[in-house]
């Protein structure tokens, strides 16, 4: 199951508000009891969904990709939730900006061990990852190219309470990370809110 709904509402002849949903689900059988296969699985992440992240990079669940240095480069699912916001206005003939807002994750449907806090739970609210940026897009008739910045908001594989990007202090998260790494943890955790810039052909949705 795939759904994607869109709607937009004009202000006047040169701005507008436009909102998208997503849902998708599907459900491992057979030989692939851990994940859907790779061409039906879901991803997050990427400059068409939540562009705080890059394509394939965020989740699924509450996942702690930054302390398994065996992870993946694709990080996918076989659920996803979605959400976007932006407002559209015109700069000028050609010229076109944007503030968006957007939100989501993926969640495997089963338990995956080498995936911990990756299955979908009665806490998946809690797993929403969240990004907010700014926009340009050249109108050039035929095609229109788009430049994007988006900044993580919330991340969901950080401990509870450190989620969010105005958290001052992370304890849990230093903790987890010196005792993977050592003292010297920040050589191999990833940064944590680092914006993001995206390209892309026409409008994300």
């Amino acid at each position: 199951m795939d759904n994607d709904v869109n709607g937009s509402y004009p202000f006047g002849k040169k701005s507008s508000i436009h909102g998208r949903l997503q849902l998708g689900a599907g459900m491992p059988y057979g030989n692939t009891k851990t994940s859907l296969p790779y061409d039906y699985s879901f991803f997050a992440g990427g400059a068409n969904d939540n562009r705080g992240w890059r394509a394939r990079a965020l989740g699924p669940g509450s996942y702690k990709y930054y302390l398994d240095t065996n992870r993946t480069v694709t990080q996918i699912g076989d659920i996803r939730l979605g959400a976007s916001a932006e407002y559209r206005f015109s700069l000028g003939e050609m010229l076109k900006g944007a503030f968006f807002l957007d939100a989501g994750n993926v969640w495997t449907f089963n338990n995956d061990e080498k995936r911990v806090g990756s299955q979908f739970t009665s806490n998946w609210f809690r797993e929403i990852a969240v990004s907010a940026g700014v926009g340009l897009r050249f109108d050039l008739d035929f095609f229109i190219v788009r430049v994007d910045l988006g900044l993580p908001i919330s991340n969901p594989a950080l401990p509870n309470g450190e989620k969010w990007i105005f958290t001052k202090n992370r304890p849990q998260f230093v903790s987890e990370a010196t005792a993977a790494f050592g003292a010297n943890y920040k050589q191999y955790v990833p940064k944590l809110f680092i914006p993001v810039l995206h390209f892309g052909i026409g409008y994300p949705f």
